[in-house]
């Protein structure tokens, strides 16, 4: 679905309430802060790929705060991926901060206040991402938080390429071919972050930081080995099954969780995109399931459907 808003042809006296209610069923609630009421513009072109959302907006400077009371802790919440076109943008949260300028992007989480705001008149791309789905390709995105990513050079420049291309031919897709387009777009902002030198670093120690990413790796290229499991991948990264454990604690998933995860993920967006040839068996064994009734057992269990329902769908 496409869709634009524009401010110009309203009163001045009611853009703002306008722009607070577009911003709101565009991303999530938001509280608005406009520097300069008196001639506040705004205009914003969407288009909602599900589950994904894109959309280009420019107006005049704007203050964007995610407080406390928007925030549902039993939703699926969102991560954006913001590229600024004109001008600097700014995003804070949790007493840390980061600047992104022209030629870069950032990351952003919605599960926690924060503020974004741009000081003079601006445009920017935003990439709106349900957080289950990122998390299954990026274990901890929280790493790649307050980091400005470059678009002109690299993997950067290929996923931004990538992008433009999506939104120059969206209008000509139909919603499945533009999902899995989507999909593969993450996977190239996956590469691009993993890729920037600042990945390995964190509060943890860099030793830590390269296991995680060796154990990660393994993982993503042999989640379809039914019989992988965290003795094999412990073993093939050369640590011991309980230092792996311990790299994952405390963190959304465990390793095999993380495992399952993955493969559902995968499994979901192949029913989708797969032509009426291809059966769920196949499916499922193809993403390392090797009972199909346990398929569908978990895959009812993570997105509220049996996966014949999905197809339907």
């Amino acid at each position: 679905m496409h869709s634009c808003h524009l401010t110009n042809l309203l009163p001045v006296q009611e853009r703002q309430d306008y722009w607070r209610g577009v911003i709101g069923n565009t991303y999530f609630d938001l509280a608005l802060r406009f520097t300069e009421q008196q001639r506040f513009y705004g205009q914003l072109w969407r288009w909602d790929v599900a589950p994904f959302g894109i959309s280009f907006l420019s107006t005049s400077p704007t203050c964007y705060r995610r407080l406390k009371q928007h925030i549902n802790r039993h939703e699926d919440h969102h991560f954006l991926i913001t590229i600024p076109e004109r001008h600097e943008v700014h995003f804070s949260q949790e007493r840390r901060s980061v600047r992104c300028r022209p030629g870069g992007f950032i990351l952003e989480r919605s599960d926690k206040p924060y503020e974004f705001e741009y000081g003079r008149d601006n445009s920017l791309w935003v990439v709106r991402i349900p957080g289950s789905l990122l998390r299954a390709r990026l274990r901890l995105p929280e790493r790649y938080l307050f980091s400005e990513f470059d678009r002109s050079q690299g993997l950067g420049a290929v996923f931004f390429d990538y992008f433009r291309s999506i939104t120059n031919q969206v209008a000509y897709l139909d919603d499945r071919q533009a999902a899995v387009l989507m999909r593969q777009l993450i996977e190239l902002f996956a590469l691009a972050v993993e890729g920037d030198p600042r990945a390995i670093s964190s509060d943890d120690s860099s030793l830590r930081q390269v296991h995680l990413h060796r154990v990660e790796q393994y993982i993503r290229e042999h989640m379809r080995e039914p019989g992988l499991n965290p003795e094999q991948v412990a073993a093939a990264c050369g640590i011991s099954t309980r230092y792996l454990h311990k790299l994952f604690q405390g963190q959304e998933f465990s390793v095999s969780q993380w495992i399952r995860e993955m493969r559902l993920q995968g499994a979901e967006a192949e029913i989708h995109a797969a032509g009426p040839g291809r059966t769920l068996a196949d499916i499922a064994y193809k993403w390392g399931f090797n009972d199909q009734a346990h398929f569908c057992r978990c895959f009812k269990a993570r997105f509220g459907m049996t996966p014949r329902a999905a197809r339907r769908g």
